[in-house]
């Protein structure tokens, strides 16, 4: 394993489509996938009400993991985020969360005018951001480093 820097972290964070949200609820770990958006030291999302976002309101402590595989070479990359989550209820900052949500997920949410119509996350109502207290990132390996694989397999 080989860790990158923070620089290449950041990086990845903003290209990849999906993460993990680790929260606390009810003294228990609770891990769920989220679309989100890199806005410089920190992380947007939207909500729909519910375990997650009551998780968040009770303790604003989560974790932020988001990882790629390769399954030809067996290459990964690992990047895990520790943060303060807090709703924001700004009209600047759930504006720009929504834009940036569509302009990253446009290719997979289709035109407006397809057949489904685009309703742009009507129904999740809360905008989350993620500070980004702490952040880290491994990797298999690269160049003549020894490859690892996940889980140190």
């Amino acid at each position: 394993m080989e860790p990158i820097d923070e620089t290449e972290a950041l990086e990845f964070l903003r290209d990849a489509m999906v993460a993990h949200l680790g929260v606390i609820d009810d003294g228990k770990p609770y891990v769920t996938p989220m679309s989100f958006v890199l806005d410089g030291r920190r992380l947007l999302f939207r909500t729909k009400p519910g375990k997650r976002f009551e998780a968040i309101e009770d303790n604003p402590r989560v974790c932020v993991e988001v990882s790629r595989f390769d399954d030809e070479s067996g290459d990964w990359v690992s990047v895990v985020v520790n943060g303060t989550a807090i709703e924001r209820t700004d009209e600047p900052t759930t504006s720009h969360a929504v834009e940036m949500l569509l302009e990253k997920y446009a290719a997979v949410l289709g035109s407006p005018l397809g057949t489904g119509g685009l309703q742009p996350m009507a129904s999740f109502p809360h905008v989350v951001e993620v500070s980004i207290d702490e952040i880290s990132g491994m990797s298999s390996g690269r160049g003549f480093s020894y490859r690892t694989r996940p889980g140190r397999l």
